[in-house]
């Protein structure tokens, strides 16, 4: 980390003892900013940025016009039997229903795939096209019997967070990486309910802060919801003696401070990715960096399989089911600074309070990424990029030119520069995992 780096830390964590000590009107935003400026890896950030790589495809299913039943409907980005098809959204439609699909910014659909079976009763199966990010599906006007279609996988997207909020970081986005998937299970298929399993995907812990976590569901209260939560597969349990971040929801949704229903993932980022080990005490979890070294013989960093969590949740209202996608998840981290809980949200929800409150609010950097794709995070300590207009240089894991990470953040209405997470250097980055 360079001088200047660390020097602009201390600065900040100053301003935030002093915020600490006395009370908000203390904190400065303006002078927040200018020492943000220094430390942020990347120069003259687009002011007007929103951090956001994924876009949303409304799909208008009417299906008023074929014999009277509750279809399931499945939408694919390619043909189910193409073996890279990624399944996109599954929904129940009993006449018409609206969908909305989360899919990357930087990808055009000129179509997409579509069926609708009431049990082998097919009234849908083929190409829809998409225009200005939106499909209207209505049946074909005969019906077929489906033949068996393969097990389609859904989309993975990948939430990666610095630990450091409110302070600076070395912006390598690998303290804590996450993959989330979703999966729906219409009752018109498996008899019992509208169903909605949430994978969580814990993939990489570079800091050495404790981390917990936490996913809100944005706009589904305990009206849309079951207030039980069954967990289809636990891969992970909460460490006895933790600091107080969040408590085991012991089959019980949460709710958030404004509602929405809350499911608390982990209280240690470490213990959560390591299997449960703790040190030799037996009382401490060793917050070594995990997954985010290929290289080094360093005794403070480990290696781990991913672990993996699937929550089962439990719809009432068939129009939230159908309409919640992956932009509706906010999974967020806590971690502790001074005398105060900081939660890290993605962009999209910066400054919620869903849990914890804390003093300030910083809304100017994204101390969390969005990716929509199994992105391969940077090695520890590598910046996700570098660049300083004075000496015109690339630089980091995401360096490649006008498709980096660096583009990306100095312009985000570039529409070349939203692809900048499918251009690593590789040596710079971890391997997939």
């Amino acid at each position: 980390m360079k001088k200047k780096t660390i020097i602009a830390i201390t600065v900040i964590a100053s301003l935030i003892l002093l915020m600490h000590s006395c009370t908000n009107n203390y904190f400065d935003q303006e002078r927040y900013e200018d020492i943000m400026n220094e430390v942020f890896p990347v120069d003259i950030i687009d002011k007007d940025h929103d951090w956001n790589l994924v876009k949303n495809i409304t799909a208008v299913v009417n299906l008023s016009s074929a014999p009277s039943a509750e279809y399931v409907v499945n939408i694919y980005d390619k043909k189910p039997t193409d073996p890279s098809a990624r399944k996109l959204t599954t929904g129940a439609v009993n006449g018409e229903e609206v969908f909305k699909i989360s899919v990357p910014k930087d990808l055009t659909y000129k179509e997409l795939y579509v069926t609708a079976v009431d049990g082998s009763q097919c009234v849908v199966d083929g190409y829809y096209p998409v225009s200005n990010d939106a499909i209207k599906v209505t049946p074909s006007g005969s019906v077929t019997t489906l033949t068996a279609t393969p097990d389609v996988p859904p989309l993975e997207f990948t939430f990666c967070f610095e630990e450091t909020f409110p302070e600076g970081g070395d912006f390598d986005f690998n303290d804590c990486v996450m993959g989330v998937s979703i999966e729906k299970s219409p009752k018109a298929l498996n008899k019992e309910g509208n169903y909605l399993d949430i994978t969580v995907r814990l993939r990489a812990v570079g800091g050495y802060k404790t981390m917990a976590s936490a996913m809100r569901l944005v706009g589904i209260d305990k009206y849309d919801i079951e207030d039980s939560l069954m967990v289809l597969k636990k891969g992970w349990g909460f460490f006895n003696y933790a600091v107080d971040y969040l408590e085991d929801p012991l089959g019980k949704m949460k709710t958030a401070k404004n509602g929405d229903a809350v499911i608390n993932l982990f209280n240690d980022a470490h213990f959560a990715l390591n299997g449960g080990r703790l040190d030799g005490t037996g009382t401490m979890v060793p917050h070594f960096t995990i997954n985010t070294d290929p290289k080094t013989e360093n005794t403070e960093w480990e290696k781990a399989t991913p672990v993996s969590s699937t929550y089962r949740i439990s719809f009432n209202n068939t129009d939230a089911f159908n309409d919640f996608n992956l932009r509706d998840v906010d999974l967020f981290i806590i971690t502790g600074y001074g005398m105060a809980y900081y939660e890290t949200h993605s962009p999209a929800f910066i400054g919620i309070n869903a849990i914890k409150d804390y003093p300030c609010q910083i809304t100017y950097m994204p101390w969390a990424l969005l990716i929509p794709d199994v992105f391969r995070y940077p090695n520890e300590g590598i910046s996700i990029c570098k660049y300083t207009k004075d000496l015109n240089l690339f630089e980091g894991a995401y360096q490649l030119g006008i498709y980096s990470f660096g583009s990306w953040a100095r312009d985000h209405t570039n529409t070349k520069t939203w692809s900048w997470f499918r251009y690593p250097l590789n040596s710079e980055v971890y391997p997939a995992n």
